[in-house]
Parts: structure tokens; sequence; C-alpha cells
């Protein structure tokens, strides 16, 4: 247990550090492009495309047209939608094909990464810099929250991953209080169990 919770602590106060370097106005305007979107479109790969589907789905619980890239239902892109794109290292080779793809059907393009001068970076009309560790060796480790033994058990993208959940589930919560929404009305759209 005791591994179990230091890690855990130590996740959190590393992800609200992070949250709160965010810059607020590329989130705004992160909110303006899902609001403006016929449809919202997510990618990432590996555990960044599970953050990515957990965001989908609270999106759709919102009532917000949402698909994942890469599910066979999955639509064309269009002018009118909005592409969050999921990439720690700004450099996924399948997140970063499908930001250049976006960009050039004209769709909104978010990235969300620990590189804003990244190949996402620079092919995203807005970037969430989620300033934390991922896969690549990370420059600016500016969180001593888990240093010592601990360090190593979050291995890779933990960070960013975690930390990017953590903001997403955030923005969910912003949403709902700009719509009015409650989590009643979130069950509505919810399958039944």
């Amino acid at each position: 247990m005791e591994y179990i919770k230091k890690t855990a602590e130590g996740i959190a106060k590393h992800a609200l550090e992070v949250i709160n370097q965010i810059d607020a106005e590329q989130v705004e305007l992160m909110i303006q492009s899902i609001n403006d979107s016929d449809s919202t479109f997510i990618v990432g790969s590996g555990r960044s495309e599970l953050v990515g589907k957990a965001f989908a789905m609270r999106l759709m619980h919102l009532g917000f047209r949402v698909h994942v890239v890469g599910d066979v239902t999955t639509p064309a892109l269009t002018d009118k939608d909005c592409l969050i794109a999921i990439s720690g290292s700004g450099e996924t080779r399948t997140v970063t094909l499908a930001a250049a793809t976006a960009k050039e059907v004209g769709t909104k393009v978010v990235g969300v990464t620990t590189n804003p001068q990244s190949s996402l970076g620079k092919n995203s009309d807005v970037v969430v810099n989620i300033e934390s560790k991922s896969k690549v060796p990370w420059k600016n480790y500016t969180s001593h929250v888990l240093k010592g033994n601990y360090d190593d058990l979050t291995p890779m993208g933990t960070l960013f991953e975690d930390s990017t959940h953590l903001f997403l589930d955030g923005l969910i919560a912003a949403y709902m209080v700009r719509l009015g929404k409650k989590e009643n009305d979130l069950k509505k759209l919810h399958a039944r169990d």
C-alpha cells in the first residue's frame, strides 16, 4: 500500500501543478472550437487514446456529436468540425498524420501535448500545453513530488496521461456549469446498467 498511496498522492500533486500552468486563453479557444463545430473528433494512441475516449464519452453525455478516430463508424472530417489530438511527445505518427489531414480539410485542430514546438503543435490551431513528463526525455522536469524511489513508478507517459485525463475531466465540469447541466442530465445519455 505504501507505493500505491505515495504514487497516487504524487500524481495528484503533479497534475494540479501542471493544470495551474495551462494557458487559460488556449483553454477558452479549445472550448470555443468544440462549441463551434458540427462534430468533435478525438485522436490519440495507446493510453492517450484511452484518455481521449473517456473525454469523448463525457462530451457525448453532454449532448455533443463526437467521434473517435479509427472507430469503424467514424465519418470523414469536414471544415465544420474540430479534432482534439492528444500526444505527449507531439510526434506520435498516427496522431500527427490525423492532425495534418485535418488541416488539409480545414478542420480546426486542438493539440494536447507536452511539446508545443512538435509536429502536432505546428499543425494545431490551439495548443494546450500539458507541461509534463512523456515517453521522451523531459528537459523541464520541475515537479519534485515523485523524486527518489518513486520517480520510476510513473513510467513513460503516465504523468502526461493522468494530468491530461484530470484536465479533460475538469473541462467537462466547466462545460456542465456553462451549459447548466447536472449529473441527471448526463445520465439521460448514459447507457443503462
